[in-house]
């Protein structure tokens, strides 16, 4: 059967507008990885967004699946769907390279979430570059090198999700799965122009673990709210193998009072924000304002945390490659040697302090919360960094790139959901960032506030 769309209609559809397509006999998943292999292949900006494409897999998957909906059985939103997944997350017979020189052994069995993500019909295209073992927010990496925005290729896409960011901005596929230990799908979803979802911890599976699973969520970017929320619908389920998994639980809200919002322009750092993005947030909470929302404006006081966690990720990666045998060790990037060598020479005392001072931002926090429902910053100091710099207007800052970004990583200390969001863009056309944090277990309220917002800005 040829398709009734033509094969940029098909990558313009988003993860419901492709479900319909189905339903509508107006094309095959086939056609849909048809038109996805084209596009990527004719892409001539080097974006460079994955590391591993397998179109023999995802063909023989979307034809099955094919067939499968001919005889009038769909599986759920995600059925037909193409998504991609990061390269720190296994899937069974491809590498995990990890952004490294130093690894890339096929996986023996896929990860839980893409268990989750292929029972529900998704075809797996691809795996998207990362930064070296995730710990940093450039986008670049020793076994990949540069991966491009696609809104500027002279800029970065932000990390450690960066390919995932790049292959969603370039309009190849409307789904990509990323994971955020510090801020790594917010982050690049901000600086893509993209939705970034990082749902409360446990919420979506994580092992095989590791030095940095406190941490670590997996998350989903998008081009609309509505697509992460019908993603965590098929994924956001538990298991077992995860002792963080999140069995079903209600949070107990009264779901009819208005909500209550704070704002803080300030937070985590003690970074510069630009003029631009400190104009675009103030015109967003205008915005909320005019239509019937009250924000409080507050001071959290903790612009002094980015030491404290640098210290920890320091030590988490010394954690993480202590036990490899040097030669191995020695084949990781300059970068990631070098925070390794900091973390090898930390004392107890400077980790016992550094998570001392992260507990007790944590609990200021949860005081905070207990107050709100949800909290709004900046998702990120400013727009898209060229490539290679963390931030346009401060470059040459050292390694710690929490001194740079202070919004989004003390989320991932108190694991709740947080959610970033175009707000907006500069007069070169690049996003503004607006992130949004809930109470945790808040998820649905979470990703139902960001659509109101889009729809306050005029996004279908």
């Amino acid at each position: 059967m040829s398709s009734a769309l033509s094969p940029e209609q098909w990558l313009a559809l988003d993860v419901a507008g492709i479900g319909h397509a189905y339903r509508q006999r107006l094309g095959t998943p086939v056609d849909m990885v048809l038109a996805l292999r084209a596009a990527i292949e004719s892409d001539r900006r080097g974006i460079n967004a994955f590391c591993l494409l397998d179109w023999d897999s995802a063909l023989s998957t979307a034809r099955d699946i094919a067939q499968r909906m001919a005889s009038g059985v769909f599986l759920g939103p995600l059925d037909g769907v193409p998504v991609s997944i990061k390269d720190l997350v296994n899937v069974e017979g491809w590498p995990t390279r990890r952004g490294s020189l130093a690894d890339g052994e096929p996986a023996a069995a896929d990860a839980p979430i893409v268990e989750h993500l292929r029972k529900a019909g998704a075809i797996l295209f691809g795996k998207t570059t990362t930064t070296e073992f995730g710990w940093t927010v450039l986008s670049e990496s020793p076994q990949s090198g540069v991966t491009r925005n696609p809104l500027d290729p002279e800029r970065s896409a932000g990390g450690s999700s960066c390919g995932a960011a790049a292959q969603v901005a370039a309009g190849w596929g409307p789904l990509a799965l990323g994971s955020d230990a510090g801020g790594s799908v917010r982050i690049p979803a901000a600086y893509c122009g993209l939705v970034g979802f990082k749902p409360t911890y446990g919420a979506l599976p994580m092992p095989p673990s590791s030095a940095f699973t406190e941490f670590a969520h997996l998350g989903f970017l998008a081009r609309r709210v509505a697509d992460c929320q019908l993603a965590m619908e098929v994924a956001g389920v538990p298991d077992p193998r995860d002792q963080a998994s999140l069995f079903p639980r209600r949070p107990h809200e009264d779901e009819n009072r208005p909500l209550r919002i704070a704002s803080a322009l300030k937070l985590g750092a003690k970074q510069s924000v630009d003029p631009g993005m400190e104009a675009a947030f103030g015109q967003a909470i205008a915005r909320l304002e005019a239509g019937g929302q009250t924000v409080e404006p507050v001071d959290p006081g903790l612009e002094d945390l980015s030491d404290a966690m640098w210290t920890i990720w320091c030590f988490q990666v010394y954690e993480s490659f202590q036990s490899w045998p040097r030669a191995r060790r020695d084949r990781l990037g300059e970068g990631l040697q070098r925070v390794y060598r900091t973390g090898e020479v930390l004392t107890l005392a400077q980790v016992a302090a550094g998570r001392t001072r992260l507990r007790e931002a944590s609990a200021s926090l949860a005081r905070l919360f207990s107050r709100f429902d949800i909290l709004l910053t900046p998702a990120v100091p400013g727009v898209a960094p060229l490539a290679g710099h963390y931030l346009e207007h401060e470059p040459g800052l050292g390694d710690n790139w929490f001194a740079m970004n202070g919004y989004a990583f003390p989320f991932n200390i108190t694991h709740q959901p947080a959610l970033s969001l175009p707000m907006g863009q500069d007069a070169r056309g690049l996003p503004y960032g607006l992130q949004a944090v809930a109470r945790k277990y808040h998820d649905g309220l979470l990703l139902q506030w960001g659509r109101n917002f889009e729809r306050a800005l005029g996004v279908s």
